[in-house]
This record gives structure tokens, C-alpha cells and sequence, in this order.
């Protein structure tokens, strides 16, 4: 329709006009929703954050502690393992050594953006600088890390010492020390994670040798390690440095801690006995305040370590020669199992685990008596 003039009529040409704004805003419309929907599709087909299961290992660069990490990471391929060392150059040489296991096994390394799965740790137990520097480490890994998991799944405190010690250096290490570790690294643990003290069958022992009060103590919903252990520990401490080998013994029952058979016969299994004994029973009280977790000890049973070739009794003997001692890799098995099957949880929770005799079956009793093996 035309003017008088020749010219569209003006109301035409507004209508034309707004006809291609709408086209165009449609057309603009169309390439973000395309946009978009590409955009989306790309999400969709990259790979999410990996979610890793990490792990801490205390005393791994040897012995049970580098077999636990060898069987995590080769049997659960969503590991990661953080191998605590006290010397820093031992713990490295050790996971080279153990990545080069795992790469000529055809096992990987690396999960996630490259992300390697042995993180070497520089711990000692019986330094609180050290464990709370290892901590804070591990904190920084797990947050700076390319994958979904930014907490601990488990800590497993497995450093030790047994023969030869006087009981300072067994309670440092064993018992004071498992502590230093629990405290630093709970705090790390998922919701549902999993905290595993490495024991020994001599901790439910002693417990079980201790008077009827001191066992009411230990095992009380009232047990702390300010107010009930560490008390506990110093009167054993005081006692051990006042008496002689002769007359420890007899010390030692007076003040409701005795040995049983061992006090005479083999006096260094009664003070060992006894620092696993008040780790066991710190353990235990972890358990209580943190019902969400899955803490527990075990018992690896006798495993041909340098531990054991520090006795007498194996001094200079083969594994053959032990009459019964097991590999490394055998002795984790119960730790292996609290850390990976559905076991160790709610009831069952700060309770002391063990193989059965044969192996096949995992047991547990409280902390004041060994499983029915």
C-alpha cells in the first residue's frame, strides 16, 4: 500500500520493521540456546573430578606399613596412599621402589588429572611439631588436589616399635604416639571414615591381667586420656624407672598392673603389652565420641618384620624357621578388612579385631580379652 507521495505508508513500514527485530532476536534467541545446549553436552562427555579413597599410613616405608600400601593400591584401584615415613629419605626410596612393583604388575599410579597415588609423608610419631606439620601437609594435598575427594577415608596408625625399648620409648611411640596421630588426622576423616590402630594381641592381655578396679577404669564411659590414661601411665612410668628388672615384677603388681607370665619370663612383652594396652583404650575412647566413624585395633598376629628378628627367639631365622610367622602382605589382612568391607561400624566400633586361626574370618572381642581365635 502506497502514499499519496509514492512512499509506503508509514504503518506498513513500522510493521516490516518490527517483523525483522523479532526475526533477529529470535535468530540471537536460537544461537544462545544452541550455545547453551552445546555447552552442556560438553560437560556431560568430560570426565567428572575422580573420587579418590585417601588413605593415611603411618611407619610405611617397611615392614606391614609398605605392604598395607601395596595391597591397597593394587586391590582398590580408586586409592590413594599417603606413605608416612620417618625419614623422609627412606619413605621416598620406598615408594619409588613400590611404584616400580606396581608399574611392572601393570597396575597404575596415577588416577584422576595425573594425580599420583603414593604422596610421601614426613612423620614422626614421637614429635608433636611433626605430626601436626604432617597434618597440615596432608590438609593442603587434599585440598589443592585435582580430584572429587577433599578428606581422609581412613588413617591406619601402624608405626611401632616392640623389643629392647624401656617402656618411655614404648609409650611414646605406641601408645602417646597413636594418640599424636589420631588427634591430628580425625579431624581429616570423611563422615564415615575409618580409623584403624595396628595392636597386639599383649594389649587385651595386659588389660585383662590388670586389677578389676583399673580394668573398671580403662574400660568406663568416663575414660579420658587427660583425667584416666595419662594419670595411669605416669604411675607406670614412675615405677619403671624406680625399680630394677629384678624387682619390677613385684612393683608392678603392686600397682595393679602385673604381667601374668609374662612379667618374669619375658618382661619386655609385659611393657609392650602394656603401651598397646593404653592405645587400645584411647582408641576406644574415639570410638564413644565419634559414633559416625568406624575406629577399631587390630591384631596382625606374628609377621616376619625386623620387629620380631630383634627377639631371641628369631634372632637370625627365616621365615621357615619362625614356625608360623607370617608374610608381610598376610599380616594386613585384618586391616586390609576393616578398611574396606562393611565391618567395624556402629556396636561394633571400638572394638579389637583379629584374624581367626585359620585365616578366613574376621573376628573381634572388647579391648580387655582377645577374639575366640
Amino acid at each position: 500500500q502506497r502514499g499519496d507521495s509514492g512512499f509506503p505508508c508509514s504503518s506498513s513500514f513500522r510493521h516490516r520493521r518490527q517483523l525483522r527485530v523479532l526475526a533477529a532476536l529470535n535468530m540471537r534467541t536460537l544461537c544462545l540456546l544452541l550455545a547453551a545446549s552445546a555447552a552442556s553436552a560438553f560437560a556431560s562427555s568430560s570426565p567428572p573430578a575422580q573420587a579418590i579413597k585417601n588413605i593415611i599410613v603411618t611407619g610405611a616405608n617397611k615392614g606391614q606399613g609398605l605392604a598395607l600400601c601395596d595391597r591397597v593400591l593394587s586391590e582398590h584401584d580408586d586409592t590413594r596412599v599417603f606413605l608416612c615415613s620417618r625419614n623422609l629419605k627412606r619413605g621416598q626410596g620406598a615408594a619409588d621402589k613400590l611404584r616400580r612393583e606396581l608399574k611392572e604388575r601393570g597396575i597404575t599410579t596415577c588416577v584422576g588429572d595425573g594425580v599420583d597415588r603414593i604422596e610421601v609423608i614426613q612423620l614422626d610419631v614421637t614429635s608433636d611439631d611433626s605430626v601436626t606439620s604432617a597434618a597440615k601437609c596432608v590438609k593442603e594435598i587434599l585440598d589443592s588436589s585435582s580430584c572429587e575427594s577433599r578428606s581422609l577415608y581412613g588413617v591406619v596408625s601402624n608405626a611401632g616399635i616392640l623389643w629392647g625399648y624401656p617402656l618411655s620409648d614404648l609409650i611414646d611411640v605406641c601408645a602417646t604416639g597413636v594418640r599424636r596421630v589420631c588427634d591430628a588426622f580425625l579431624p581429616l576423616l570423611q563422615d564415615d571414615g575409618r580409623l584403624i590402630v595396628v595392636s597386639s594381641g599383649l594389649g587385651p592381655l595386659m588389660n585383662g591381667y590388670a586389677s578389676e578396679d583399673r580394668q573398671s577404669a580403662l574400660m568406663g564411659p568416663s575414660c579420658t586420656w587427660e583425667g584416666t590414661i595419662q594419670p595411669m601411665i605416669e604411675e607406670c612410668l614412675d615405677v619403671y624407672e624406680a625399680s630394677n628388672e629384678e624387682d619390677r615384677p613385684a612393683e608392678f603388681e603392686n600397682i595393679r598392673f602385673p604381667g601374668g607370665p609374662f612379667a618374669d619370663t619375658a618382661p619386655d612383652f609385659h611393657m609392650y603389652g602394656l603401651s598397646k594396652m593404653f592405645a587400645d583404650v584411647y582408641m576406644k575412647t574415639l570410638a564413644r565420641s565419634h559414633p559416625n566413624l568406624r575406629i577399631n585395633s587390630c591384631d596382625p598376629g606374628l609377621v616376619y618384620t625386623d620387629l620380631i628378628l630383634k627377639m631371641p627367639r628369631y634372632e637370625g631365622k627365616t621365615r621357615d624357621e619362625t614356625n608360623g610367622a607370617q608374610t608381610p602382605h598376610e599380616g594386613v589382612e585384618a586391616a586390609m578388612q576393616l578398611l574396606f568391607d562393611d565391618v567395624g561400624k556402629g556396636a561394633e566400633s571400638g572394638m579389637f579385631y583379629a584374624m581367626s586361626k585359620d585365616k578366613t574370618e574376621l573376628q573381634y572381642s572388647d579391648i580387655n580379652k582377645m577374639p575366640n581365635k
